[in-house]
């Protein structure tokens, strides 16, 4: 066997063991605050009312091209 050949195949055997375990770790639910974990998250959630924002509410309307004379 050619040496360029193991090593492809070496390659393809540790993706392959990689993809193996991430996939059992996501359905046992072990993976890293993906959603599928049991316990709660701690990340911060914004609250809608609160965020600010660029342009405020009552300033944002839509303007409509003024269209050329015919």
């Amino acid at each position: 066997m050619d040496w360029q050949l193991l090593l492809v195949a070496l390659l393809v055997m540790l993706a392959l063991l990689y993809l193996g375990r991430q996939m059992l770790r996501t359905w046992r639910g072990l993976g890293t605050d993906c959603g599928g974990c049991k316990r709660p998250s701690t990340a911060k959630i914004p609250n809608a009312a609160t965020t600010e924002t660029f342009i405020p509410i009552d300033q944002v309307c839509l303007r409509q091209r003024s269209r050329p004379p015919r």
